[in-house]
């Protein structure tokens, strides 16, 4: 465990420099995301952890680092560990840095409608960040920084572009002008929207933290897969 908390230090050290980050980003993302309401806190806590994750791996790939740790008698599991679990130091940061915006906005007066954090929207956050996490880390312990980059920044978007999309198609009518595959997405939606409402908040809960940990589990397996059998 002390190997993985050295191997998460040295990566929020060596980010130093692109800790300017959060805060642009928390406040760019209050009016970049303004009618997105409920979306804004998820679409920070995401944005400012991907973008520092990239950061850390960008400069890992720039110094060298994977090639001195794979010298060093350090786990590999070690290793692929502490780039999952940095991510939600991130989020923590990513976390301050809302509240940060909040805050200025506030205090400066600005007529802005932001949303607070509340328990079931930190969850969703909390959620947005383990899918992105789970899809992104085995990228690019399969295929390294350089290549894996492009795959992630078109998930990266796919991850924003979606939830307004989902968003349109819950209110969206089902209608004879509508296309199939439209009328189809939308009323599959709409059902498990309804199906969501039908749930108990703590049913939500259980659901949402069993998803969360088979996702997060598999792709840390996976993840670990390829690392193993990585060559440098």
């Amino acid at each position: 465990m002390l190997t993985i908390l050295n191997l998460i230090k040295k990566d929020f050290f060596i980010l130093k420099k692109a800790l300017w980050i959060p805060v642009f980003y928390g406040f760019f993302a209050l009016f970049a995301f303004i009618n997105l309401k409920s979306g804004v806190l998820s679409a920070v806590f995401v944005g400012v952890a991907y973008s520092l994750i990239t950061q850390a791996c960008a400069q890992d790939e720039k110094n060298k680092s994977e090639i001195m740790v794979i010298c060093l008698p350090l786990l590999r599991r070690d290793v692929v560990l502490a780039k999952y679990l940095s991510a939600f130091l991130y989020g923590i940061i990513a976390l301050f840095s809302y509240l940060l915006a909040q805050v200025v906005v506030s205090f400066l007066g600005i007529p802005l409608e932001v949303q607070k954090i509340t328990i079931p929207g930190l969850l969703g956050a909390i959620s947005a960040l383990i899918i992105l996490v789970s899809i992104y880390f085995p990228l690019y312990f399969k295929f390294g920084y350089l290549r894996s980059r492009m795959i992630g920044m078109i998930l990266f978007f796919a991850c924003f572009f979606s939830i307004p999309f989902a968003a349109g198609l819950l209110a969206y009518s089902p209608g004879i002008d509508h296309s199939l595959l439209l009328q189809t997405v939308s009323v599959a939606l709409l059902k498990f929207a309804g199906w969501i409402k039908s749930q108990t908040d703590w049913q939500i809960v259980c659901y949402l933290a069993a998803l969360n940990i088979i996702m997060f589990s598999l792709s840390a397996g996976l993840s670990l897969r390829f690392y193993a059998h990585r060559e440098f």
